[in-house]
């Protein structure tokens, strides 16, 4: 289990598995699907840890290394969206979205 970013691990790790693109037409389908799932302290973590990695001083290739290595997420999100932080940002968004 990741320290740092343990419910971050969880949802992309578990949502975004080997077997994503399977279930799912889009990422967003994705995003959405954990939305609907999950109680608001969920989102809530998963939100701030978010927001933690996004501010992190992480390198773009230390971003990718970390969320496909060391987080377990198989989105490859660089072949729709310019960076890694976009993506998170983009997450973060629905996520704050969802609370209203």
């Amino acid at each position: 289990m990741n320290q740092d970013y343990p419910e971050l691990q969880q949802f992309l790790a578990a949502y975004f598995n080997q077997d994503w693109v399977d279930d799912h037409e889009t990422a967003n389908d994705v995003i959405d699907l954990f939305i609907s799932e999950s109680n608001l302290e969920t989102k809530t973590k998963v939100q701030l840890e978010l927001d933690k990695l996004i501010l992190s001083k992480k390198t773009e290739q230390e971003l990718k290394d970390y969320l496909f290595e060391d987080i377990g997420c198989y989105y490859y999100y660089c072949n729709e969206w310019k960076d890694g932080r976009t993506w998170l940002k983009h997450i973060a968004s629905a996520l704050k979205h969802s609370k209203l």
